[in-house]
């Protein structure tokens, strides 16, 4: 009796082990599940993070993103249009090695014309217009004996309105290297002029919405704002601001970095004080009355601050005069007589 008692009190390992391994493992799956739920939240939490700042960065920085609409190609894929664009490959560059072949000139022309169509549903959401005409891109090799020179061409053309003279955009034309098309800062500035060629615009006010296309649109811009517009102010030998003499884009390359720079943040402040329609309301103005269409020659600052006015509610002549603009407070009348001066 004593052995068998003894036999049953004594304690069994293999029994013992037993319920100790499922405890064992019972707390390494508790805690597994509550590592796995904790990983889970913080991972849902992390997306969430990453969709606010996306969000948050796509509402001040409008990224492009390929339209897909239907692209026709000519003969050999020398050409290619879609809705709004045309692509020609120049024949220097059909013997380059990266377009020799009917099948790199396709993918490249489909890739390319995605890109533009995408920066038309952009410039229509950011300024509110659209040309009336297509646009023709032509790449080349070498452009005008040089790699590095990109250029927009609008032709105008000339019809009679009962007694006024309008004038009007009959094609637009781009050149590209394809050095330059390449680069996104190059591609967009010059795409922008090809939409706002059409108003006859300053050329310091032109550059400044293509600097800002560039810069706060496709997020590649070389211009960067400046902090102070007026520490920053440059003038002419007649103390005028230096932006007013821009004309062309010869001369002194300080001179030319400084004028995008500072027609930029000109640009890039009226937009932050009188919000992110401002141009558009502006550009609604322009072709409700058509003023701009009587001009032979590119508006003032002062024609282009008449609509500024009547957008922001306010008087912006002193702020101009303030930047050494050349500016005065015009009424339609005399904006009137001065496009009957220009055409005579």
């Amino acid at each position: 009796m004593s052995t068998t008692s003894g036999a049953l009190n004594r304690k069994n390992p293999k029994t013992t082990r037993f319920p100790r391994l499922l405890t064992n493992l019972l707390s390494v799956f508790i805690i597994g599940c509550l590592f796995t739920s904790g990983c889970t939240a913080l991972k849902e939490a992390n997306q969430r993070r990453e969709a606010r700042i996306k969000k948050q960065k796509g509402e001040r920085y409008l990224m492009l993103t390929p339209s897909k609409g239907e692209i026709e190609f000519g003969e050999g894929a020398l050409t290619a249009e879609s809705a709004h664009y045309s692509i020609t490959f120049a024949e220097d560059l059909r013997t380059h090695a990266d377009f020799d072949e009917v099948s790199e000139r396709r993918i490249y022309a489909e890739s390319a014309l995605a890109y533009m169509e995408s920066l038309y549903n952009e410039m229509d959401v950011v300024f509110g217009f659209q040309p009336e005409h297509k646009i023709h891109v032509t790449l080349h090799n070498v452009y005008q004996g040089s790699i590095n020179r990109a250029t927009t061409s609008t032709q105008y053309g000339f019809k009679t309105q009962g007694d006024t003279t309008l004038r009007h955009v009959a094609g637009i034309k781009m050149d590209f290297p394809i050095a330059m098309y390449k680069k996104p800062t190059v591609r967009v500035h010059e795409l922008t002029h090809a939409f706002t060629n059409i108003y006859y615009l300053p050329t310091w006010f032109n550059e400044g919405l293509a600097v800002l296309m560039e810069t706060e649109w496709a997020k590649a811009g070389l211009h960067p704002k400046y902090d102070n517009l007026q520490r920053y102010l440059e003038r002419n030998a007649d103390g005028i601001n230096d932006l007013e003499d821009w004309d062309s884009h010869g001369g002194n390359s300080t001179l030319i970095q400084w004028r995008y720079r500072y027609a930029y943040t000109v640009v890039s402040e009226l937009r932050k004080r009188y919000g992110p329609d401002f141009y558009i309301k502006v550009f609604r103005l322009m072709d409700a009355d058509q003023l701009h269409n009587k001009l032979r020659k590119k508006m003032s600052t002062s024609f282009l601050i008449y609509y500024f006015n009547q957008v922001a509610g306010t008087d912006l002549t002193p702020f101009f005069n303030e930047l050494a603009f050349n500016a005065e407070k015009l009424t339609r009348a005399q904006i009137l007589q001065s496009t009957k001066r220009t055409k005579e």
